[in-house]
């Protein structure tokens, strides 16, 4: 079959070329002003590229070209999750999650979505798009799929659906240079009815009509905004809006990006590349003035030199491959006798198992989890065995080991039912699993939800009322005018009262109590008691450490709260909040070895109360979450 495209090494290598010199260039104009969320009104300096700056958007797809170096181009989204987990030292955002749920044995495709409420729809996968563009050219279909394995690791949903419709216009740029051909054929890869389709469509719209882009700026946010800088909607439309208004010419491109604000890095990072990719490295450098500016690595792994001319080399080494191997789309002719390429490493056909956590891979003291591990038999020969299931200490399953017969290409689902009994008194929110098969190995975890001493609710009346006797009407101690009296006998009938600055623990009873299974790091008041209305609720659980430990606490929350530690006030606030599970952060607090109390004052005054409790360890600005924690149960 013939290929649908050609195109010389030397355009291929220079589009590449350009691709990563656009992407750094752009990224370094942006970078300075990320997170500013004003409309800026900049024009380009030279000086604002004297020095690269490191960016993760370049960071992790060079560490995607290192696993496809070593993995070859049948990679899988657990050979990126290995690499990722080993290799970025840095955890910002979603990438703090990511490593929690890998941590705790949560592979793809459940570590981005689970336990992942604010970053989910982040721009940490979209910024990784060019690489799967730059080794399979031509080839939407193929850089979408690449797209896709790699956006899991720590996104779902509209963030993945994001990467892949960038990774496929990029990679239809290698053969097209109609810019806006391209960004509306790529929109085949935006699932109808999803919101980034919506953004991209009514950004399209309102950028064809007679609007100036600052306008469509505008438009975007009111629509699509969010408060975090690096959400992917409004970000996403402004990489769309400067591609539109910048008519092609790279800085004016670039600088629309950056004036807009938000996620400027990434945003002008992703445009640069694009139009680097049309127009390759030699326009770009003649017209601009731009040199090889090199580039900076926080990853570990080691290049054979900072170049980006180098990087460029290498990721057509890997592309080439990939198209002997998976990319029939293209050709390319006149490549270098002398040129190098990366393994095939094709997999050996083997006995896979899966596990599908059915929900969320949470299982809670005194309940029970159904859980499928999925059986593959990707091999030429029948295979008879036992399935076994090892669990953690005390945890009890209705699976007895029972031989199973595996036909040559047949996949098979097992379901089981994992228990904690109500006699286990202490419960690990990591626990790892083991299941066995024909000479396979599958270890996975099963997090085991925060276990939370709940006592409560208190409230009080809007107005304290006299004793009366019976048959006495208590309506008389409403007193003020009409109106005033309206609202406080409709607030006593209807409403309770909850007041943030009084301290209700002299009014619990230690005998009173029941144990809640908080499955999420964020919970509401409305998770831990079936009581509507404002309250105060207090929420304790006893965790264990080995030795005198000091962390760090970040604490989420849109209510006021008090927060004590071994009877210490450790966090309080009267405010309410957006909840970011990062609005507060406390550095440096010690925990002593053996158990350790955290007692919660949750107060609800509105609708909703939503509060998040994460440790993280010392160390850099953004620290990795701690993952072995556990709850203590008093059964007392």
């Amino acid at each position: 079959m013939m290929a649908k495209y050609r195109l010389t090494y030397e355009n291929y290598l220079d589009k590449v070329y350009g691709a990563w010199l656009g992407k750094s260039i752009a990224g370094t104009i942006g970078a300075p002003f990320e997170g500013r969320k004003e409309l800026f009104d900049y024009e380009y300096d030279p000086r604002a590229i004297k020095e690269m700056l490191p960016n993760d958007d370049l960071d992790l797809q060079v560490l995607w070209l290192h696993v496809l170096e070593q993995k070859g181009v049948y990679f899988t989204s657990m050979d990126l999750a290995d690499a990722f987990y080993e290799r970025y030292p840095f955890v910002p955002g979603e990438y703090a999650w990511f490593k929690k749920n890998y941590n705790r044995g949560i592979y793809p495709p459940v570590s981005g979505a689970f336990n992942n409420r604010y970053y989910v729809n982040g721009m940490g996968c979209p910024i990784r798009s060019e690489i799967w563009a730059c080794v399979a050219p031509g080839n939407p279909e193929l850089a979408a799929e690449f797209a896709g394995r790699d956006g899991m690791l720590d996104h779902e949903g509209d963030s993945i659906y994001a990467e892949q419709y960038l990774a496929a216009v990029e990679a239809m740029a290698f053969v097209e240079d109609d810019l806006m051909k391209l960004l509306r054929d790529g929109m085949v890869y935006l699932p109808e009815g999803t919101r980034i389709r919506r953004l991209v469509e009514d950004t399209m719209a309102w950028s064809s009509q007679d609007l100036t882009w600052q306008q469509v700026r505008s438009r975007i946010i009111r629509d699509y905004g969010h408060p975090d800088c690096t959400n992917l909607y409004q970000n996403i439309g402004f990489t769309l809006v400067c591609l539109f208004y910048g008519k092609g010419d790279f800085l004016e491109t670039t600088m629309i990006a950056l004036n807009c604000g938000f996620d400027t890095d990434c945003s002008c990072a992703t445009a640069g590349a694009l139009l680097g990719i049309i127009y390759g490295a030699d326009r770009l450098i003649e017209k601009h003035a731009f040199y090889d500016t090199s580039y900076k690595l926080d990853v570990k792994v080691a290049r054979r030199s900072n170049q980006l001319s180098d990087l460029a080399e290498d990721t057509c080494a890997a592309g080439l491959t990939i198209m002997r191997e998976l990319n029939g789309a293209i050709e390319i002719t006149g490549q270098p006798s002398e040129l190098g390429s990366i393994p095939a490493n094709k997999p050996e056909p083997s006995i896979v198992l899966s596990v599908d956590y059915q929900g969320i891979p949470v299982v809670g003291w005194s309940e029970s989890k159904t859980i499928a591990i999925g059986l593959s038999n990707e091999t030429e020969f029948v295979a008879v065995d036992q399935l076994t299931v090892d669990l953690p200490d005390g945890w009890q399953s209705d699976w007895t080991s029972q031989h199973i017969v595996l036909q040559p290409g047949e996949i098979k689902s097992v379901t089981l039912t994992v228990s904690v009994p109500e006699q286990v008194s202490y419960l690990s929110e990591k626990n790892l699993l083991t299941a066995a098969f024909g000479g396979a190995t599958f270890i996975f975890g099963l997090n085991g939800a925060q276990v939370w001493k709940v006592f409560g609710p208190f409230w009080e009346n809007h107005i304290e009322l006299p004793r009366t006797e019976l048959g006495e009407w208590y309506y008389g101690a409403f007193k003020g005018t009409r109106d005033e009296i309206a609202d406080l006998t409709r607030q006593f009938h209807l409403n309770t009262k909850a007041d943030a600055t009084k301290d209700y623990r002299s009014l619990v009873d230690p005998q009173d109590y029941r144990f809640v299974n908080v499955t999420e790091d964020l919970f509401s008041v409305s998770d831990l008691i079936g009581f509507q209305g404002p309250c105060v609720v207090y929420a304790e659980r006893e965790i264990e450490l080995p030795e005198d430990r000091e962390v760090n606490i970040i604490f989420g929350h849109t209510e006021a709260y008090r927060l004590w530690i071994n009877d210490q006030l450790i966090s309080e606030t009267d405010h309410h909040d957006w909840w970011t599970a990062e609005n507060r952060h406390h550095s440096e607090v010690k925990l002593r070895q053996g158990r350790n109390k955290i007692v919660l004052q949750a107060i609800r005054r509105g609708r909703h109360a939503d509060y998040s409790l994460i440790f993280t360890e010392l160390g850099q600005s953004f620290p990795h979450h701690i993952t072995d924690l556990g709850s203590w149960i008093d059964h007392k």
